[in-house]
């Protein structure tokens, strides 16, 4: 049940089996008592589906779902397996189990609690669905009346000669796997843009390699955050950081530059005040903002940074000058702005835990 962007023959390849496990639920029953949360939680594509978010290192998971039943290391990802169905299965047969996560391989060479999460696959029975209600089960129909026509289609047949057809949203964060005896079979939520492609060493240098030396600087309202300077010219960041992987304009008159380290979501972004005022990054263009996420370990002068506790914050910077709820993805987040210190932090609104910073120029109270 892993899946690599390797190509639709490829990915067929590696679900073919999916129908063996569907028809030996079927004969097992599964009306959905005595259920754990998890395999009620929404599908929310590009983001999260059973109460694991994309990006979310790998302790997280453990949190929710323990240690893997099993797990293989397959060039820079690694693949842990839940819920064994098929006794006798291979590792690798995806009609063995009914959850894989896959993960982003930091560069050590086996699964560690830092990983980060690729992608989320669930089969039969799991009783989460979209928005629009689309999940194990829904038909062809119901998948595109949600997403659209969908431009990628790959076929192919089952080992016992069912047909299967994989309808891929790589734009949307979601596929699914449907065989047309009995509809979605398997649903697999990723970041938007898919699974990134990455070879053996790909992980070590995507992850370990944005930060840095700069992985610890530390942060100071106002002024700096990974090891970047308020009114740094973008060259400079481009001398620590190399080129971004995505840039772009802002209503504001803006432009950014965002890093993923080469995989995943993004790690840091950076704002930058268009000198030249052409909407393009360039050479010149002045920082005024620096976004950092997980895995940046810097922190504050008393000792706030990513994980910290929205308490935490509070108990250094005091009451937020504005505090406002946003949805991210499908996360609920809370903003603590504090505006005349120059630093902004957002959390998850359930636990408080403080998933991004942001270092700003600091404005007048």
């Amino acid at each position: 049940m892993k899946t690599r962007r390797a190509g639709p023959v490829s990915v067929f390849l590696l679900y073919a089996l999916l129908i063996l496990f569907t028809l030996s639920l079927a004969a097992c029953g599964g009306g959905g008592e005595d259920l754990s949360s998890w395999e009620r939680d929404p599908i929310v594509p590009g983001y999260s589906m059973a109460d694991v978010d994309i990006g979310s290192p790998f302790s997280a998971v453990q949190e929710i779902h323990g240690d893997p039943d099993q797990k293989l290391k397959d060039g820079g990802y690694h693949y842990a397996y839940y819920g064994r169905i098929a006794e006798a299965g291979k590792i690798d047969d995806p009609a063995s189990w009914r959850m894989v996560v896959t993960l982003y391989d930091n560069g050590n060479g086996y699964l560690d609690a830092a990983d980060e999460v690729g992608s989320v696959e669930v089969s039969a029975p799991y009783y989460g669905a979209t928005l629009s209600g689309v999940g194990i089960g829904s038909s062809p129909g119901d998948i595109e009346a949600e997403f659209g026509p969908c431009e990628s289609v790959s076929e192919t047949r089952g080992p016992g000669g069912e047909d299967l057809a994989l309808y891929s949203y790589p734009h949307r964060g979601i596929d699914f796997l449907v065989s047309r005896r009995t509809s979605v079979i398997t649903v697999i939520v990723t970041a938007y843009g898919g699974l990134e492609t990455v070879d053996a060493a790909g992980g070590a240098d995507a992850k370990g390699g944005l930060f840095g030396i700069h992985g610890a600087a530390p942060i100071v309202p106002g002024q700096t955050a990974a090891g970047i300077i308020i009114g740094d010219e973008f060259r400079s960041v481009r001398d620590k950081y190399g080129g971004p992987d995505s840039t772009g304009s802002t209503t504001e008159g803006l432009v950014f530059a965002t890093y993923t380290g080469g995989y995943g979501t993004w790690k840091l972004n950076v704002y930058l005040e268009d000198s030249d005022g052409n909407d393009s990054l360039g050479d010149f263009d002045l920082v005024v903002s620096i976004s950092v996420r997980f895995p940046y370990a810097g922190r504050t002068p008393k000792g706030v940074g990513i994980a910290s506790s929205t308490a935490d914050a509070v108990k250094e910077f005091g009451p937020p000058e504005r505090q406002t709820n946003a949805t991210h993805q499908g996360e609920e987040l809370t903003i603590l702005e504090f505006n005349s210190k120059g630093i902004v932090f957002a959390a998850r609104a359930a636990s408080g835990e403080i998933v991004e910073i942001d270092v700003n120029r600091s404005l007048a109270p």
